[in-house]
């Protein structure tokens, strides 16, 4: 990924839409994957590797700006954390479409954990307490199965080469 993506994205941002980002994640995007929604969640790993944060603290401020919503840490122990996704952003979604996934961005998360742990890191969405305008993932950390972080088995899972295109 260009270095300067991310930096001439946001110095623009102002230019962005909820219009467009809504019907790109929420009308397209559902279209477009079917049922088996959880390449959102492998795409949301794939773009922590594209767009990896080195501190903790840059988390949040990622989701500001990509118009991911607020993301707060809400629970944290060595191998469990518990993060809430709120704001308008969220809550607009849900108006939209009652059924709407945040398994992009749960998948961002557990990638963003996994590379600055260095441990296998999972996450789910809790459905039992995502209600209203919040939403709750909780990331498992596995502190026995480490990663080696220079190979990503699945680097090209959502960048084929061109012969298999």
């Amino acid at each position: 990924m260009d270095v300067k993506f991310y930096s001439t994205a946001v110095e623009h941002n102002n230019l962005g839409t909820t219009l467009g980002s809504s019907i790109l994640r929420d009308a397209l995007l559902p279209d477009l994957v079917g049922t088996d929604n959880t390449i959102l969640y492998w795409a949301g790993k794939r773009l922590a590797r594209n767009f990896p944060l080195a501190k903790d603290e840059d988390l949040p401020v990622f989701f500001e700006k990509a118009n991911w919503g607020y993301l707060k840490r809400v629970k944290s122990k060595m191998n469990r954390q518990v993060f809430e996704l709120s704001g308008p952003i969220v809550e607009i979604r849900k108006k939209i479409n009652s059924k709407c996934e945040f398994l992009l961005e749960a998948g961002f998360i557990a990638e963003t954990i996994q590379n600055q742990s260095g441990f296998t890191s999972e996450a789910v969405i809790d459905t039992e307490t995502s209600r209203g305008n919040s939403v709750f993932i909780t990331v498992q950390v596995d502190q026995r199965d480490p990663v080696d972080l220079n190979t990503i088995p699945d680097k090209d899972l959502l960048n084929p080469s061109r012969e298999e295109l």
